[in-house]
């Protein structure tokens, strides 16, 4: 008589295997269904009393567009981004901030395709105030 021990093995590794390569392929189409949808998303993060609104990048520029939520018109505000080579535009920014206004800073290093990420420092006086205060945040915008 023959012995069917290695048919029932065959079987039982075919089963795990199976079910082995189902969860790969479910863990593959999660994974790069998240991956790929961050690739054309922006976000940017501002602590109080700002709040980050927009972002957009750039091959030489960055726009912020950061928002005062404090109920007062804030001066001597600068903005910096750092780890990226960013100087602060100031034709367009008088150094109080009141309303959502766009900030332009101008960066080198971001290559076309790529995401710009760093890290946000802004410097602003309260009013009737000479104590310089520091808000901080983060951005991560695509390059176009």
């Amino acid at each position: 008589m023959y012995k069917k021990r290695g048919q029932a093995a065959l079987e039982f590794l075919m089963t795990y295997g199976w079910a082995i390569l189902s969860a790969i392929i479910v863990i593959g189409a999660l994974g790069s269904y998240f991956y790929f949808s961050q690739e054309g998303s922006s976000s940017i993060f501002v602590s109080a009393p700002f709040y980050g609104v927009a972002a957009s990048a750039t091959e030489d520029t960055v726009k912020l567009e950061i928002a005062n939520k404090g109920g007062e018109t804030l001066s001597s505000v600068t903005v910096n981004v750092t780890g990226q080579g960013c100087t602060q535009d100031t034709t367009n920014f008088d150094g109080s901030l009141s309303t959502p206004q766009i900030i332009t800073l101008t960066c080198t290093g971001a290559d076309s395709g790529e995401t710009f990420s760093g890290d946000i420092v802004v410097t602003y006086l309260r009013p009737g105030s000479a104590l310089p205060l520091t808000s901080t945040g983060s951005i991560s915008t695509p390059v176009a």
